[in-house]
């Protein structure tokens, strides 16, 4: 990945993870932006040079534009997929199936014995496209919001 293509890719993820958060209930509207920018910082604190961290910017063919990125990072022994992007116009056509095996083959040449990833329960796409590359479902999470209480009975 370019220094060029990092910046553009930050430019997507910030906004999208921010909003998953928000829209799983972890976060609230009001910081999800922050925090989204505070948890990527952390991660990658010198960017594209911090260690143990791959990123890729994907191509249709090699000197095509940008289909999306990848991010991975080591997690002892694991290949932790962080990102995967598709743009929008390119969703649906095989990319990301391709970017999977991208990635693992990634992951076999740095030596890694497994991959992992975590995917937020509102994306059936992703969910859908992990389990058909072999994946499987090793924990869920699970949340029901409350309702507002009832003013007229005071609870």
């Amino acid at each position: 990945m370019s220094e060029q293509d990092y910046q553009d890719w930050r430019l997507i993820i910030v906004p999208e993870y921010a909003q998953e958060k928000v829209i799983s209930g972890a976060w609230t509207e009001a910081e999800s932006l922050q925090k989204s920018k505070n948890e990527l910082a952390a991660q990658l604190p010198i960017g594209l040079a911090t260690p143990e961290q791959w990123l890729f910017t994907l191509h249709l063919t090699p000197g095509t534009g940008r289909v999306g990125f990848l991010w991975f990072a080591r997690h002892e022994n694991t290949a932790y997929l962080y990102d995967l992007y598709i743009a929008p116009e390119f969703r649906r056509q095989g990319h990301g199936r391709q970017a999977m095996q991208l990635f693992q083959t990634a992951a076999k040449e740095r030596g890694f014995t497994s991959m992992a990833l975590h995917v937020f329960g509102d994306n059936p796409g992703a969910r859908d496209l992990y389990l058909s590359a072999g994946y499987r479902i090793t924990d869920w999470n699970m949340r029901k919001d409350l309702p507002e209480a009832d003013s007229t009975t005071g609870s």
